[in-house]
């Protein structure tokens, strides 16, 4: 008795289901899009650009500090981006920066609010030298990165520099699509040519 009250139960249960997860009438429901998420790798892209550009964003993921830039005379100023001291560097102690072993030097690049700038090394020095922001990429050396800053506040990016050895380094910088400004960074190396 309970098999032939289950046995008319089931069809009856199965009927109600379909109905209340279609809807009325006879519409067969859409089968779900698979969805498959992969964690990023150092070589992803975030923000949308080309392969091997680093997006630096303000935003909770990367590592960055509400600012007021105030330029002194030690500070390599481009337009909207300053690096605090790095004029200093090219008769400094390379120990008092980082770790000539690894060639990690820290330095902190400030933006100004609402602007986007992006900073390369060109590709005849990228093997020399790296730039170390980014903090989703865990810091590995590249060799553009376009930084972001917060729309209503100065911001500081935690990072730095990466070295083979002292040299006088280019630097293309870039911002609101104007071409670049390039100047010539002393690493540890005194006067650089220009």
């Amino acid at each position: 008795m309970i098999r032939r009250a289950w046995a008319a139960l089931v069809p009856a249960l199965v009927s109600l289901s379909v109905t209340a997860a279609c809807g009325a009438g006879n519409a067969v429901p859409e089968p779900m899009p698979q969805v498959s998420v992969a964690p990023p790798t150092v070589s992803a892209a975030p923000g949308g650009s080309a392969p091997g550009v680093r997006d630096i964003e303000c935003a909770g993921t990367e590592a960055h500090v509400p600012i007021t830039m105030s330029p002194a005379a030690e500070d390599l100023v481009v337009g909207s981006i300053k690096w605090p001291g790095l004029r200093s560097w090219a008769t400094a102690n390379p120990k008092d920066f980082g770790d000539p072993a690894t060639g990690d030097y820290k330095l902190g690049a400030e933006v100004r609010a609402g602007a986007t700038v992006t900073v390369t090394i060109p590709a005849g020095y990228a093997g020399a030298a790296g730039l170390e922001y980014g903090q989703g990429w865990q810091y590995s050396p590249t060799d553009k990165v376009v930084f972001h800053a917060c729309a209503t506040s100065d911001t500081a990016y935690i990072g730095g520099f990466h070295l083979k050895k002292p040299g006088c380094i280019p630097l293309d910088i870039a911002e609101n699509g104007r071409p670049p400004t390039r100047v010539t960074v002393s690493f540890f190396a005194g006067a650089c040519r220009t």
